[in-house]
């Protein structure tokens, strides 16, 4: 059984955004959240933990380079992965005005498409986008914390045989050694795992908005192209309308370009806000998978287990990205065509 927010039965109006806000929300970064003292403080500190991660993660890689390639690429791997969500929090918070004004237009919009055909599109595409953010965030807490679980099976396993715990962080990085040791290990640990969520969340919600906002623009679209379907269907071909219903229908073909239009301008911000995003992201994710499966046949037992699960993580975010866009494009597709064949049937 699916929980019930991944369902067509949750309220529709619930499933906008779900998983991005829930995400997001985590870490003081979702744009409709009020800036509070309290949470500009609690956003600094996640910035601050992420940066500080990036760092730590890139000199240690960099330093093993020479002296272990295995340790080297097992600190470069998840560093990449690192340096992409702090983009992506960056222009997150960068564009939060945008954002916020996106989200919040896309939403009155939809909520005016109330009829049963209609009501079918968005209950399509609401609970596709909802499902397939959750399989993304699904995704990136398992491969964050099969970090930690191998490292802490590890050290269980070096104890069993009479070894000595080594005090290490779930991620390679470099900390000042008092850090790293008792009575502060714990929560450098604590810290160190907490930046691995980080890294998720911000992938989850910038990705999240880029197939939320495909999804939600691909059910404008459809609605638009069946309201100028039903404006325009000849009932009788024998019977000339009067110079009444000619004014209404140009009044209501107005209406609709101006609908159109102001999707289309909508989309334009859209990739104006998304475009370092998807960049960034499909020149990183060739390098980790790259990694990846490097650290594959490098590694053994828990090791490639990790990276086997990091790897899907990544797919998932490129098939996320590779569906918003087919999808969005099907829909433009289908609504000039759906024109064309009208205008065929008019003249």
């Amino acid at each position: 059984m699916l929980p019930r927010f991944l369902t067509t039965s949750y309220p529709m109006e619930r499933h906008y955004f779900v998983v991005p806000k829930f995400a997001l929300s985590l870490i003081g970064f979702y744009p409709e959240q009020k800036r509070t003292l309290l949470m500009k403080l609690w956003s600094f500190f996640n910035f601050f933990i992420l940066t500080y991660g990036c760092y730590a993660e890139a000199y240690y890689g960099i330093h093993y380079v020479t002296i272990n390639i295995a340790t080297a690429l097992d600190a470069l791997c998840p560093v990449a992965s690192s340096i992409l969500s702090l983009v992506k929090m960056v222009s997150i918070w960068w564009y939060q005005d945008e954002l916020k004004s996106l989200i919040q237009r896309v939403r009155f919009l939809t909520e005016q498409q109330r009829s049963k055909r209609k009501l079918g599109y968005k209950k399509r595409f609401y609970t596709l986008a909802t499902r397939l953010t959750f399989l993304l965030l699904c995704c990136g807490f398992c491969t964050s914390t099969s970090y930690s679980v191998r490292h802490l099976l590890e050290n269980i396993l070096r104890r069993a045989h009479g070894k000595e715990w080594i005090y290490e962080t779930p991620f390679k990085m470099i900390f000042p050694d008092i850090l790293l040791r008792l009575p502060l290990y714990p929560i450098t640990y604590i810290l160190v795992h907490w930046h691995g969520y980080i890294t998720v969340v911000c992938f989850v919600g910038a990705d999240g908005f880029f197939l939320g906002f495909c999804l939600y623009f691909t059910v404008l679209l459809l609605c638009l192209r069946d309201d100028v379907g039903d404006l325009l269907e000849v009932q009788n071909i024998e019977v000339s309308p009067s110079e009444q219903q000619e004014a209404r229908i140009v009044r209501e073909m107005e209406k609709l370009v101006d609908r159109h239009n102001e999707v289309a301008e909508l989309t334009q911000r859209l990739s104006g806000v998304m475009v370092e995003i998807t960049l960034a992201h499909f020149v990183t994710s060739s390098l980790i998978i790259g990694t990846s499966v490097v650290d594959i046949l490098l590694f053994s037992g828990l090791g490639i287990i990790v990276y086997v699960v990091y790897t899907c993580a990544v797919g998932t975010e490129i098939l996320l990205y590779c569906l918003g866009g087919s999808y969005i494009m099907e829909a433009i597709l289908r609504f000039t065509g759906s024109l064309i064949a009208l205008a065929k049937s008019v003249i």
